[in-house]
């Protein structure tokens, strides 16, 4: 008879007669907190159970399974064969289930074309890992093995974590130095990677392989030292200029009484936008139509938005800059209401009075040159003006708060 058919008549008999085999019915019957049903008889009291057999815990059941899971992962989606391997593994020690998951690992990595079996070999590694072994080498061997599957992933990183382990459990792991290595190179890291070549070498001063990867690092790592030492002169020539023309733009600054104070704002945010340098003003252009050009930061504070300016030409006026940027037949997207119209707008530039460390504020003449503005001032680096709409209630509201 099929399967289908003996739960089939197994059914029609059980709806037919109330007891099974002569049985009779299950007497005293209670149900606990927990909702389990119990029952009482001569023998004592027992557990019962109703459910009938489904057709898939008989398919999953592993007396008639015709495969195992592929995903060893998926077992613990399988009770009973979860309980099977419970008791496999219930007479051995850790070392011993730790070897075990080793070996399903090394078979799983003969398939290792099959992305499967990669990923088996992965958790079969991983999952002996897990095993609390006191064997050192042991876990050598299985981060070393659990790194080699790491290579074919490219999880460069991941390799070199677990080669570090390995090598530390086990020194004369040669395979982990070597995967180490490896990783290393993949990962431009070539200092870290000769240092694990080293460690391949005093155990086998000929390996060829080693020696290929030695080889090629070295040259790697001459090739970004002579990079750095390039980046740290240029790095030092960049900074003396920068230095002859902060002292040049304030030279050029005195001449009209004006000075430069602290920075105001933390510029950091800005500094992407400035080559990756702390903005600063700087002489453009040869005598006598030397000029500075400033960078600004434009607040506006009613909205919560600001601008950049990398480099404002001195010699034009603040219009001329609004214009461009908030044009009569376009907004910018965060002004909803369209309010923030050049010849609408008020601005106020920040300044240190004479002697102090504080700022104070001015509203500034949009039509006049910056030049005219900024004259006998003490400035941050950067200036900064906050821009409102004239005749507003947010303008009325800075005021009165900046008074």
């Amino acid at each position: 008879l099929s399967p289908q058919l003996i739960i089939s008549l197994a059914t029609a008999m059980a709806e037919a007669s109330p007891a099974v085999n002569g049985e009779s019915p299950d007497q005293h019957v209670f149900v606990d907190d927990d909702g389990n049903m119990w029952g009482e008889d001569e023998l004592g009291r027992y557990r019962i159970d109703n459910r009938v057999w489904t057709w898939n815990e008989i398919q999953e059941h592993p007396l008639f399974m015709k495969d195992i899971p592929s995903d060893p992962r998926d077992i613990d989606n399988y009770p009973m064969l979860t309980a099977l391997q419970s008791i496999l593994y219930d007479d051995q020690t850790p070392e011993e289930v730790a070897e075990h998951f080793k070996k399903q690992g090394n078979e799983a990595m003969k398939l290792q074309a099959s992305k499967i079996a990669l990923m088996n070999a992965l958790t079969f590694y991983t999952k002996g890992l897990e095993m609390s072994c006191k064997d050192a080498k042991l876990n050598s061997v299985l981060h070393s093995n659990r790194a080699a599957v790491g290579l074919k992933m490219g999880e460069y990183l991941k390799v070199v974590d677990d080669c570090r382990h390995a090598v530390r459990l086990d020194g004369s792991n040669l395979k982990a130095w070597f995967r180490g290595a490896q990783a290393s190179e993949v990962l431009g890291l070539a200092e870290q990677g000769l240092k694990f070549c080293h460690g391949a070498l005093k155990l086998d001063p000929k390996e060829p392989e080693v020696l290929r990867v030695q080889k090629q690092l070295q040259a790697r790592l001459e090739k970004d030292l002579l990079a750095q030492q390039e980046m740290r002169q240029l790095d030092k020539k960049l900074k003396d200029s920068r230095k002859a023309n902060a002292s040049a733009v304030e030279s050029f600054l005195q001449l009209r009484g004006c000075r430069l104070g602290p920075v105001l704002f933390d510029m950091s945010m800005y500094r992407m936008a400035n080559g990756g340098l702390t903005p600063h003003p700087k002489l453009v252009g040869e005598d006598p139509e030397m000029t500075v050009e400033w960078p600004m930061l434009l607040l506006y504070d009613e909205a919560n938005q600001s601008d950049f300016v990398a480099a404002f030409d001195e010699r034009y006026a603040l219009e001329d800059q609004l214009q461009m940027m908030f044009p009569e037949d376009r907004h910018v997207e965060w002004d909803e209401q369209g309010k923030y119209v050049w010849k609408r707008l008020a601005a106020y530039l920040e300044f240190y009075p004479e002697g102090s460390d504080t700022t104070s504020m001015f509203r500034v003449d949009n039509a006049a040159p910056m030049v005219e503005v900024l004259r006998d001032l003490c400035l941050p680096p950067c200036l900064v003006l906050h821009v409102l709409v004239d005749g507003s209630p947010a303008q009325t509201v800075f005021c009165k708060e900046n008074s």
